[in-house]
């Protein structure tokens, strides 16, 4: 009550979540006129103004305001556009020079295909049609030709990426190519040629927000230079202005997000306060920033960016004082531990996982970004004037960032050095913020009340007073302290239901990935690869896996040797030392492996896996579920390949599932031959329901109430055919595809079975 304007932020923040989250209050969360008017892969011809150049080594990323879009008979007009442009060339040659490359301001016409940013596909993986949401931007254009139309010279925004552009060259050229790049993103935000090793090294141990402009460096940089004029006898005001205006730049130089605008805001507030001759409050610049930001864009409520850098000033400006009246923590533990008592259901939500000693490690990475920050400006304009000097004075940088790379290493190498718990319910987040700050609050009333007793002790009542207090004070520390490990529990405890068997269609795009947890929580994978998704076990297997609570594979069942079945699978294996670990990896019988099956043998052998084989009737029980495998026989002496692919029933209660691989042709008539197949509740159509595969006479043994087929959307293939379609249409089998509803999971506890399309459910009685 006594921070007015702190308080008017916060209730002007809980008006805003409820209709940004209930009446889709933001206008990017609508469709813009481009996706409403016309589809993924529709040739445009489009013109507009460049607001941002972003260069790549192969190609250029331009940002498009005010785009005015021509499409067949029909006129469109996009607020923003992004462009990726191979070539820029004027209107009398096709060869590029100096005066005519694309500068912020020009006015360029582009001619390409619209490609429409994807919602994520499974649980867990990364949404990309929010992330450029929130920046106001629908879709994309790859230019196959682009002209400039009208360029413009003098733009303060061009000298900005180019000062950008030839602050990267030198640090690169001082400090190499990897530590060049780092500190590239440290100082200017450029992330694009970062090592994919190093990133996932910080990131993975806690560190990776170093690896980012922060709010940190924004305020080290801003402060620093404001403390400096005011040390040269430079007022307020003036000293304030040039402050607010060097911030001003940088963050259009760096890029507008999150953390640059939390700290220009709370700059401004500070530069205010001294103005004004009034104290700087941390709560109530936090506050206000979070509210103009929000304001202006509320889809940042719902950003990971957005909550953890407002969720660290909030851990310092609410939870850290607890701590320190009650000595929960020591003092050089207090601001690290209360930044993660906030963070960390955002952490999860968001990432699923915990590494376990980021606090320690930041205790040493957070006090040395003030050298690493200092001397990568000091030692880059010391590179302008002599290049040996600015090589030195650079060095202790890389120095600096060996030494965090041990460090994560380190930490990571430790036993439980990470814990993968899964993503917790909104329910369990919602109540673990309600207990943590009216604990904090309680607390601080406690102490308030214990100071006013201290003054009045003497009298028997003040000391039993005090006796309450005192137990009252060491049960909110227990309740902090017990935080973590309760809340990390909790999320885990969620995604191990016993009894219950759980199979997910992950979406692989063109590809097969089955995840199976069994009743007693063996985690299973059959297959996991694709044609058509790029590192599709980092982007899609492995995400999915963790927001599932899921650390460790116990077994890995791959039916054949094509990529779109195994290509994630060798993925995991190369990357468990810090990621999804693999027990065991199930390969079909030794005479029908090829080449590509006993690579990723040797692979898993490599990494520590160990690696298995089997035959057609062996099966793996857990508790009354069983997974039998059903082909290829022993007698089988076709050639490897689709036919010879690993078949396996999946049997729990009344519920009966097949899975098929790639099978087809005489693979499939040895199966309908043997008399070993029966009615299945589920059937995981074969080869991505191809025409040459789930024959009518394959149907009329198996009879599938549902069918499930994984195949990319668009894909080159046709999959799935339409006569397999309407084979399985005319079986009365009800057929779900992963192009239609992304993930889809079966929940049974051998009785009832539970469907689950990503969002969408619906309950099938068995």
């Amino acid at each position: 009550m006594k921070r007015p304007l702190c308080l008017v932020s916060v209730i002007f923040l809980g008006i805003w979540l409820f209709l940004a989250g209930g009446l889709q209050l933001s206008e990017d969360q609508k469709p813009s006129p481009l996706e409403q008017y016309t589809q993924d892969g529709d040739e445009l011809i489009l013109q507009g103004t460049v607001s941002k150049r972003e260069e790549r080594p192969e190609y250029q990323i331009l940002s498009l305001t005010d785009v005015q879009i021509r499409h067949k008979e029909q006129f469109i007009e996009e607020s923003k556009l992004l462009v990726y442009v191979e070539q820029i060339s004027n209107q009398t040659t096709e060869k590029e020079t100096a005066s005519d490359r694309v500068s912020v301001g020009s006015q360029i016409r582009v001619s390409g295909e619209v490609q429409f940013f994807e919602e994520a596909r499974n649980p867990g993986n990364f949404d990309r049609k929010f992330y450029y949401r929130k920046q106001g931007i629908h879709a994309s254009v790859w230019a196959d030709s682009c002209q400039i139309i009208e360029k413009k010279t003098g733009d303060i925004r061009e000298y900005l990426t180019r000062f950008r552009i030839k602050w990267k060259e030198l640090l690169i050229e001082c400090l190499g190519e990897t530590y060049g790049n780092c500190m590239s993103a440290i100082l200017i935000g450029d992330k694009s040629e970062l090592d994919e090793e190093i990133k996932d090294l910080y990131q993975k141990s806690g560190i990776g927000h170093i690896l980012a402009i922060s709010g940190l460096h924004m305020s080290f940089i801003g402060i620093g230079l404001y403390q400096i004029l005011r040390k040269f006898g430079i007022p307020f005001l003036p000293a304030g202005l040039i402050g607010i205006t060097f911030l001003l730049l940088y963050t259009c130089m760096i890029g507008s997000g999150v953390s640059s605008q939390r700290a220009l805001v709370m700059f401004a507030v500070r530069v205010g306060a001294d103005m004004s001759g009034r104290d700087y409050d941390l709560p109530t610049s936090l506050a206000l920033a979070a509210s103009v930001i929000v304001f202006c864009q509320p889809l940042y409520l719902f950003d990971a960016g957005f909550l953890l850098s407002f969720g660290a000033l909030l851990g310092i400006a609410v939870v850290e004082p607890v701590l320190k009246i009650y000595s929960v923590v020591p003092g050089f533990l207090r601001g690290g531990a209360a930044i993660h008592l906030v963070l960390l259901p955002i952490l999860l939500y968001y990432y699923y996982e915990i590494p376990t000693y980021s606090i320690l490690l930041n205790l040493a990475v957070i006090p040395l970004m003030s050298f690493v920050l200092g001397a990568g400006i000091f030692g880059s304009l010391a590179a302008l004037f002599d290049m040996q000097i600015g090589k030195a004075v650079l060095s202790i940088c890389k120095w600096i960032l060996r030494g965090y790379e041990t460090g994560a290493f380190g930490s990571l190498s430790l036993p439980y050095g990470w814990i993968v718990t899964g993503q917790p319910e909104k329910w369990m987040i919602v109540l673990y913020y309600l207990l943590l700050f009216g604990g904090c609050a309680a607390a601080m009333y406690a102490s308030g009340k214990m100071a006013v007793k201290k003054q009045t002790a003497g009298t028997k009542k003040a000391k039993e007073k005090m006796a309450e207090v005192w137990l009252g004070s060491r049960l909110i520390r227990a309740c902090i302290c017990a935080g973590i490990p309760l809340f990390c529990a909790a999320t885990l405890l969620t995604h191990r239901v016993e009894g219950e068997v759980r199979v997910t269609m992950i979406d692989v795009g063109q590809g097969d990935g089955f995840y199976l947890k069994s009743p007693s929580g063996s985690h299973c994978m059959i297959d996991g690869g694709s044609t058509d998704v790029s590192s599709v076990g980092a982007y899609r297997i492995e995400p999915f896996l963790k927001s599932q609570g899921v650390g460790m594979l116990d077994y890995v069942f791959v039916s054949h040797g094509d990529e779109d079945h195994l290509s994630g699978i060798r993925e995991l294996l190369l990357s468990q030392k810090f990621g999804i670990r693999i027990g065991k990896l199930i390969l079909p019988d030794e005479q029908v492996l090829d080449g590509a099956l006993l690579e990723l043998a040797n692979t898993a052998e490599q990494t520590g896996t160990e690696v298995g084989v089997i035959h057609a009737g062996e099966q793996w029980s857990d508790g009354e579920m069983y997974l039998k495998c059903l082909a290829p026989s022993r007698e089988y002496d076709g050639e490897s390949g689709n036919a010879a692919s690993m078949v396996l029933e999946l049997d729990y209660g009344n519920f009966e599932m097949l899975f098929t691989g790639d099978v087809e042709g005489e693979g499939e008539d040895a199966l309908v031959q043997a008399k070993c197949l029966r009615d299945y509740d589920i059937l995981k159509a074969a080869h991505h329901g191809s025409k040459n595969s789930t024959t009518r006479a394959f149907l009329e043994q198996t009879r599938p109430e549902i069918t499930w087929i994984s195949a990319g959307i668009n894909n080159r293939y046709g999959h799935p055919h339409k006569e397999t379609v309407e084979r399985l249409e005319n079986a009365g089998s009800i057929t779900m595809k992963t192009q239609d509803f992304g993930a889809v999971t079966v929940y049974t506890d051998g009785k009832q079975m539970r469907m689950e399309m990503f969002c969408k459910i619906k309950d099938f009685p068995i």
